[in-house]
């Protein structure tokens, strides 16, 4: 799958429409970057710890960002057929980890890794 910002800012869209935030773009260049990233990355579980680590942790938009980021991963993993299984309770403390500076990309994906399963 070929990740484009359109298609980021789609799902951020999707995401504030949906569920309420303020709607905009703090930084495109972050997005772009993300984009790059991604789709030169050839591990399925990098590029879905990538889109949380980047979008979590950098915040690219005034709001939804953590939610953004998990749906954006959600995305890459369906793609191949995977999905994230872990209780909301989980995902929300590691997206508040990611967010806050915790923990870099490396422990992202081993957290996917342990909380993904193939559909």
């Amino acid at each position: 799958m070929i990740l484009t910002s359109e298609k980021i800012l789609d799902i951020h869209e999707l995401i504030i429409s949906n569920f309420g935030g303020i709607d905009g773009v703090l930084c495109q260049g972050t997005i772009d970057y993300l984009v790059d990233q991604i789709n030169a990355e050839s591990d399925l579980f990098r590029k879905a710890a990538l889109a949380l680590h980047i979008v979590a942790n950098c915040h690219p938009f005034l709001d939804g960002n953590k939610r953004s980021a998990f749906q954006i991963a959600e995305l890459i993993l369906s793609s191949e057929g995977y999905a994230i299984i872990a209780k909301e309770e989980r995902i929300i403390k590691m997206l508040l980890r990611i967010a806050s500076y915790q923990c870099q990309v490396d422990e992202v994906k081993i957290w996917i890794l342990k909380n993904t399963a193939q559909l």
